[in-house]
């Protein structure tokens, strides 16, 4: 756990809030952009008129237009062109890693393989909101932004704490649970808290925050709105294919495997969103299909 030689609990909650008042706001831009792709009714000559103003944004817009995942035959030279070839979620995405990568800046050694895992989940997660959503036909920008977002508590851990904990080498290596209780043990709240703390200090909208804070909130799910739950379930769902995979390379233990797909069942029901083991089976089907074709979105966005 942290160590607190010298610190009283008030001292270590300053340290913790100090730590989340050190980020920087994030740049205009790329907030005004997030906005504007989660309003169904702009318009794509709007969005390419205040990406314009941001070079790096545009190259990184073309760049991803331009790749095998799109299939394009000739170059897209063209911002309007390329912004009508991608999705809400491409955009939204490209936009949040850049904005991400400058805020936790050059990582290295143990800190930047702990940052790179949570990163490659996050994305993970994010794919496994949306396909949830659209699966229950309720799509909107919000899942897809939730699931990038809803462990950068984590990323908060890793950069300002990473040196202070005992054991920490061994942090990737648990399971989220126990991630959380020793975050909780070392600086008094978890990396969910301090995620939604974050997030409100970037002036993300409440619903967002509310999403963030309570993923992890499995046995309170029922009580949880629409779009907690389904970030919920995206994370569980994501964390349980992965576990699945491993086994099948021996890398993990099928006990893990049936913890999770029971969590998984009972938050699905309690929630109203998986109805049965089959309608689990259908959602993993449809989850893993979508993560095949996303596969460069993802290779794209890697830290």
């Amino acid at each position: 756990m942290l160590q607190k030689d010298n610190s009283s609990p008030c001292v270590l909650q300053s340290r913790v809030l100090s730590s989340v008042e050190s980020f920087a706001p994030l740049p205009s831009v790329a907030m005004r952009v997030l906005e504007m792709v989660a309003d169904s009714n702009t318009a794509v000559a709007d969005l390419e008129g205040v990406l314009r103003s941001d070079v790096s944004l545009v190259t990184s817009v073309l760049k991803l237009a331009n790749s095998a995942f799109y299939g394009v035959r000739r170059q897209v030279d063209s911002l309007r062109h390329a912004l009508l070839l991608l999705g809400k979620s491409e955009v939204q995405s490209l936009v949040l890693s850049r904005v991400m990568f400058q805020a936790f800046k050059n990582p290295k050694g143990k800190q930047k393989t702990l940052m790179v895992g949570v990163w490659k989940h996050s994305l993970e997660c994010a794919l496994a909101a949306e396909s949830i959503s659209t699966q229950l036909g309720e799509e909107d920008a919000i899942f897809f932004l939730g699931g990038m977002l809803h462990d950068i508590g984590k990323l908060v851990v890793i950069q300002k704490f990473i040196h202070e904990i005992d054991g920490f080498d061994h942090y990737d290596s648990l399971d989220e649970e126990d991630g959380l209780k020793m975050e909780l043990e070392a600086l008094g709240c978890g990396h969910d808290e301090l995620g939604a703390m974050l997030l409100h200090r970037w002036m993300f909208p409440t619903e967002l925050e509310q999403m963030v804070r309570n993923h992890h909130d499995y046995t309170g799910i029922a009580s949880c709105d629409r779009v907690s739950q389904i970030l919920i379930l995206a994370n569980l769902l994501c964390r349980w294919v992965v576990a699945q995979d491993l086994l099948e390379k021996g890398e993990s233990n099928e006990a893990s495997v049936i913890a999770l797909r029971g969590i998984l069942l009972r938050s699905g029901e309690a929630s109203g969103i998986i109805s049965s083991a089959g309608s689990l089976v259908q959602m993993e089907h449809a989850y893993r299909k979508y993560l095949m074709d996303k596969v460069d979105l993802l290779d794209m966005l890697q830290m």
